[in-house]
């Protein structure tokens, strides 16, 4: 085992340089010292020291052409050398840099540093000697066992494909940890609302009706009471016309059917979109079931309608065979594919989705006239968390999770992009023996 560097040795031809530095040193180190730079190479070479501490500015032969001697030396070469020197120049540094130097300390000499640099660079020489001597005997027992290098070899190969392929594991379940957790939530979302909105709107909904039948009687009355209007006095079907007049009868019982029969509608369509989420999250049916890829679509569209008002959407639904999946998990992955879609229009533009079938698959499509998809990017985008917006703008994992849930039901993604002019993605789900019944 090498023992810690312990021999130093210092060259300056100035006799009080050489008591202050030995002074600095003595208690930690062996200390050699030498006047002169020929003298600093006889020892060097005899003593083999652990670092030399080097004047540049010596009479006769210089620091720096010490420095380059010991340098040329391959038994000296590897001798760390520090010089300290009055000459403060970068240039001067630099050149004693270059000539092999691991360090250029300028005098007035701080000693808290100066030792700080020496125990760093000694240290530094006994790991890299330490390294050396590992590497050795490493080599040596690897020429004398080759078999145990190769066996080595391939566990080594075994255990990291072990280790990518659990981390590869483990992300898929914390993804798939985040999708669940995200439907459990859209679903509590959804049995919130369903409960706290659906009774009142039902009254509302009632309330509404009841009132436009009524208004309806009150016209009709109004009709038949002016046609009876007739058999009065002049006087009094003359006071009665001005005072039809000036209250608007006629308007306020126009307006009025036309008030309620639009409120009606608004409250329909809101028991609609609670309807539509409901049916989004599917949060009573946490088992496979028979769906149709078209109203998945459709409720799904719904959910999402506000985020895609730039845009228009166009339809094209087939009667397809019904699909056994969990609804609620397709229905998040068409939500990312239509928020995906909605991301990379810009207005004016249009998102176009599909449903058809064919004897084998059944298949849906989502596709937009934005941006499109560079060719290099294409590989890497169902990758986790890969995405090419500014941070802060999408986590990447919106058509990462899409993917995961179609191959959880046995389907495939597959994109066409064209940079400039828009992408589609289509989604295909095999058949099985349930799937008879066309549905529209």
């Amino acid at each position: 085992m090498i023992q810690d560097p312990r021999k130093i040795l210092v060259v300056d031809d100035s006799p009080a340089n050489l008591e202050i530095l030995s002074d600095l040193m003595s208690g930690e180190y062996e200390v050699l010292c030498s006047l002169s730079g020929s003298e600093g190479l006889e020892l060097a070479l005899a003593e083999q020291p652990d670092l030399i501490l080097l004047d540049v500015m010596m009479p006769f032969m210089d620091g720096y052409e010490v420095c380059r001697r010991l340098k040329g030396n391959p038994v000296t070469s590897e001798i760390p050398v520090i010089f300290v020197t009055a000459l403060n120049h970068p240039e001067d540094e630099a050149r004693g840099l270059e000539l092999g130097a691991i360090d250029y300390v300028t005098k007035p000499i701080n000693f808290p540093i100066v030792h700080a640099r020496i125990r760093n660079h000694l240290a530094r020489r006994r790991m890299e000697s330490l390294l050396l001597e590992r590497t050795v005997l490493l080599d040596r027992e690897v020429a004398a066992h080759l078999d145990a290098r190769e066996q080595l070899e391939l566990l080594n190969r075994e255990l990291k494909a072990r280790v990518v392929h659990e981390v590869s594991k483990n992300r898929l379940k914390d993804q798939a940890l985040m999708v669940n957790d995200k439907l459990a939530s859209v679903g509590q979302l959804a049995a919130g609302v369903a409960h706290e909105i659906n009774n009142p709107l039902g009254f509302i909904c009632g309330n509404l009706g009841v009132l436009l039948k009524n208004f309806g009687k009150l016209t009709e009355f109004d009709t038949l009471r002016q046609e009876h209007a007739t058999l009065l006095p002049l006087a009094e079907r003359e006071r009665c016309a001005e005072e039809r007049k000036s209250l608007d009868i006629d308007y306020i019982l126009e307006d009025s059917i036309e008030i309620l029969t639009e409120s009606l509608s608004g409250a329909e369509r809101i028991t609609k979109i609670v309807r539509d989420l409901r049916n989004f999250s599917r949060v009573d049916t946490p088992v496979k079931e028979m769906v149709s890829l078209s109203e998945c679509m459709e409720s799904t569209l719904n959910v999402c309608l506000s985020e895609l008002q730039h845009v228009s959407i166009r339809q094209e639904y087939e009667p397809t065979p019904g699909i056994l999946c969990y609804a609620g998990d397709l229905n998040q992955a068409l939500l990312n594919m239509l928020i995906n879609a909605g991301q990379a229009v810009k207005q004016p533009g249009e998102i176009t989705l599909k449903c058809w079938s064919d004897e084998r698959n059944v298949y849906a499509s989502v596709s937009d006239t934005g941006c499109g998809i560079a060719e290099k990017f294409r590989e890497r985008i169902f990758e986790p968390f890969f995405t090419t917006r500014d941070v802060g703008q999408g986590a990447g994992l919106g058509l990462s999770v899409a993917h995961q849930i179609v191959q959880a039901h046995g389907g495939v993604i597959q994109v066409a992009s064209e940079v400039g002019v828009g992408t589609t993605f289509t989604l295909a789900f095999p058949l099985n023996d349930t799937s008879k019944e066309m549905i529209p």
